[in-house]
């Protein structure tokens, strides 16, 4: 009978350590792809932003580990069509964005062999221009940092009642994000005023643009999203 109740014990623990471990997950993966809607995005192409979050993907979310090998080809099957037509992206395309994250220090290239090439995706927060980017935040400005602490952050997202602000739908601890109004990209602060609750894909919508360029996308987005909840 003690053998019973002591292994219902290690079971119920085993539980929870794993129900603790994927609460932690969650938070990890929440903040990573706010930093890349946040500070990576606004300094990507479109095609640069959709290669790494594949990277992402491929390697971080799928396997917990930053590397991953993987050929071209398959790249350029699993990111998609060109913008200008309806074929797929091509090697050459895939070739170029891969050199131009590599140049600007979002990933590191290895060695190569029969099953790819090796990739480290870096973390948003250790690419350089990023980590630039952090750093020039002053000391004095840190009080008015509604962005980076986290206390702040929730202040705002109490003052917006956890409403997107761009499609008014209702957003939860899991895809609330933080918008610039006026983007980092174009001196935007982190300040209550210019900072605004996002649901993540208005945020990946608006990410880099002033309110009035995204106005046309994000109203599409809201329409296609409306249309499909009355099918």
């Amino acid at each position: 009978m003690l053998e019973i109740s002591n292994h219902t014990l290690q079971t119920d623990k085993a539980a929870e350590q794993l129900k603790k471990k994927r609460g932690n997950m969650n938070e990890d993966t929440k903040q990573l792809f706010c930093d890349i809607i946040d500070l990576l995005m606004p300094e990507l192409t479109p095609y640069e932003s959709a290669l790494y979050i594949l990277l992402i993907r491929l390697s971080i979310l799928e396997n917990g580990d930053a590397t991953i090998r993987v050929g071209k080809r398959t790249v350029a099957e699993r990111l998609g069509t060109s913008s200008r037509a309806a074929a797929k992206i091509s090697f050459a395309q895939v070739t170029d964005v891969l050199r131009s994250l590599e140049l600007k220090g979002c990933i590191t290239v290895g060695d190569v062999n029969r099953d790819g090439t090796l990739y480290s995706v870096v973390q948003p927060r250790e690419v350089p221009f990023v980590k630039e980017k952090l750093a020039t935040i002053a000391p004095s400005a840190a009080a008015d940092d509604y962005f980076n602490n986290p206390e702040k952050r929730s202040e705002l997202f109490e003052r917006d009642k956890w409403i997107c602000q761009y499609c008014g739908e209702k957003v939860t601890e899991v895809n609330a994000t933080l918008d610039h109004y006026v983007p980092q990209s174009k001196q935007g602060g982190h300040s209550k005023e210019n900072l605004k609750t996002s649901c993540l894909l208005c945020n990946s919508i608006k990410s880099g643009k002033m309110y009035e360029e995204a106005a046309p996308l994000l109203l599409k987005s809201i329409q296609e999203r409306r249309q499909r909840l009355h099918k």
